[in-house]
This record gives structure tokens, C-alpha cells and sequence, in this order.
């Protein structure tokens, strides 16, 4: 797991620098309908699997060292089409990584395949950088510049994982899915100061809707119907949680408390993952709806994973996402 100074996540406030990157396997806790639901649910099966596991289990772990963190190249984004790379300083080392655009343009594919040109008009920059295999697998985040452009980030060492960057790259969209501009109106102080509780406290009190931590959520947002149903009756208990983050430079409290809320509502949540935000909780369980099949139970997590059924264009992406990993895994 790696969420560092400059490369924020599980720290969420939301930051907003979205990542999913620790991985463990593990096993489906809820029990699934047997139908078909891809010509390649094995493979499906296998993208589930590379994405479970206890990021937040840290028994036995008094300190956390973060890996060393580096960009190698940035993208500007048109369509399909990403610009000439612009190069950033890197150790002599990583040369090779940084020049290898056939690999880079790899890693860009596999989210084109996945996600329709349409359904991701908001990217317009493509970072590639790494942390070394299987901590952060990849983000993203609002660039600076126009807060309703987002940039997806990558970390090319991690492409040897596919299963693992599949997974991960759909997690990563359901951010872009649920909190782009159409979705969540940006606020550029919270943004540009995601540490600061004061200014945090202060903005949600201002929302009539959910606040995200980036801004108000729509009243028609998925997100805003999502917390409405799912999150009213814990979100107190997890913000006293969320709140031992800032200011500390020792997190594992913070984790193992946000493991404990876990285990205390394992029936609520897809994974561990999912309870460090609610943004968290709708990317893992958006996740879970394209990959899972439908949910035949009623617990909690089941109808978090059901609750995309409702939304026509949600199924019709999930259709276009399962074929372009099955294209990827053939």
C-alpha cells in the first residue's frame, strides 16, 4: 500500500489523489447467482480475486515505510491519442522505464479498451510513473489547471499483473464515473488544501447534498443516492475514525482503527478497502457490480453491488468494460 506525501490515498480525505494499489488474494464473501455473466467469467473470476485481501489488517506492524515514488513521463490526452511525452527527472535506474513508450502505450491501451472514448472525456492527461511492483498500481486526480479535467496515473511495473491492473484501472474510473464535474461541483479550496480539517468541517456545512470532500455532491448524483442509502446511519462512527489521519505522522492507528470499523460491519463493505470513504466504498463496489455477477442475496454489500443495476447507462458500460477484459485476458 503506498499513499505518500505527494502521492496521496488511503489517507482520504478525499486529497483527491484516488488510488488503489495493495492487492491480496482472497475469496467472495457473499453468495452469487450461477448465471453467465461474461464469456469469460473465469477470467472474471480471476480480476475479482487479485483485488480482495485486508489492506488495512496491519496486526504486528508498528511502523509503515512508504516505497520510493517516482514520475517517469506525462501525457496530454486527446481521445485516443496521447502527445509527445514530457520527461521527468529519475535515477539513472529507471531510464529504460521512462524511454519504453511501447510499454506505456500498453498500459494507455488497456484503459481505452476497457472504458468507451465517451465515457471518459474528462481525462485529459496520462502519467506514467512507479513505486516499484504491486504497492500503488495506479490513481487519479483533478489536474490543477481546470478542476474538471482529471488525469489517470499508471505505474508500468505493474503491467506483469494484468488481473491486478484490471481490477485497479476500474476502481480508479469509478472516481472519474462518480466525481467529475457533471456529478460533484469542485471546490478549488478544498482542493488545493485537502489537509485541513477546519476548511473540511467548514464546506460540508455549506452542502444541502453529500460532501465529498472535493465538493457538493448533485442531488441526481450517483454518489448522493448512494451515501443516502448506505452510509446515514455509520458515516458518524467512521468520521471519528477518518479524523485520527490528520496531523499524526504515525498512521497505523489510524489503519487498524479503520480496520476495526471493518470488521465491526464486514456485512456493510465489498472489502476492507472500501471503508476508508464513502468515494472509496462506491469505486470497490462499482468494481465489484462490473466484474461479479448480479448478487442473488440482501445483505448490505450485496445491494451496494446492485444498487448500479438501476441505472440503465451503468449496465450498458458494464457490458463494454466486461468485453474489453475479455479481449485483454484472451
Amino acid at each position: 500500500m503506498s499513499r505518500n506525501g505527494n502521492f496521496v490515498l488511503v489517507f482520504l480525505v478525499l486529497t483527491l489523489f484516488l488510488a488503489a494499489g495493495l492487492y491480496l488474494g482472497g475469496k467472495s464473501t457473499f453468495p452469487l447467482a450461477s448465471e453467465n455473466y461474461a464469456a469469460c467469467a473465469l477470467s472474471m473470476d480471476e480480476i475479482i480475486k487479485s483485488g480482495l485481501g485486508d489492506v488495512y489488517n496491519f496486526e504486528g506492524v508498528t511502523d509503515f515505510e512508504e516505497p520510493a515514488f517516482h514520475y517517469l513521463t506525462r501525457y496530454s490526452v486527446d481521445g485516443d491519442t496521447l502527445s509527445t511525452p514530457l520527461l521527468e527527472t529519475v535515477p539513472a535506474e529507471l531510464h529504460d522505464e521512462q524511454t519504453d513508450s511501447a510499454l506505456q502505450n500498453q498500459a494507455w491501451g488497456i484503459f481505452t479498451e476497457l472504458i468507451p472514448v465517451q465515457d471518459r472525456q474528462m481525462v485529459a492527461q496520462f502519467n506514467v510513473f512507479t513505486d516499484g511492483y504491486s504497492n500503488t498500481l495506479a490513481a487519479v486526480d483533478q489536474t490543477p489547471q481546470d478542476l474538471s479535467d482529471w488525469m489517470l496515473e499508471v505505474d508500468i511495473a505493474d503491467l506483469k499483473d494484468k488481473d491486478a491492473l484490471i481490477f485497479t484501472m476500474i476502481h480508479e474510473y469509478a472516481h472519474l464515473l462518480t466525481l467529475n464535474a457533471t456529478q460533484v461541483t469542485p471546490d478549488p479550496d478544498t482542493v488545493k488544501d485537502p489537509f485541513n480539517l477546519k476548511l473540511q468541517r467548514e464546506k460540508a456545512a455549506t452542502c444541502d447534498t453529500y460532501y465529498t470532500g472535493t465538493g457538493c455532491s448533485h442531488e441526481d448524483s450517483y454518489i448522493q443516492a448512494f451515501y443516502t442509502r448506505f452510509w446515514t446511519d455509520i458515516y458518524d462512527e467512521w468520521a471519528e475514525i477518518d479524523e485520527l489521519q490528520y496531523g499524526k505522522d504515525d498512521l497505523v492507528p489510524y489503519y487498524n482503527a479503520l480496520y476495526d470499523f471493518y470488521l465491526t460491519h464486514q456485512d456493510q463493505f465489498v472489502g476492507d478497502y472500501a471503508v476508508t470513504h464513502p468515494a472509496e466504498d462506491i469505486a470497490e463496489s462499482f468494481t465489484h457490480f462490473v466484474f461479479s455477477p448480479k448478487p442473488m442475496g440482501n445483505s448490505i454489500k450485496e445491494q451496494k453491488i446492485a444498487f448500479f443495476y438501476e441505472y440503465p447507462e451503468l449496465v450498458e458500460l458494464r457490458e463494454h468494460i466486461l468485453n474489453g477484459a475479455c479481449s485483454l485476458e484472451n
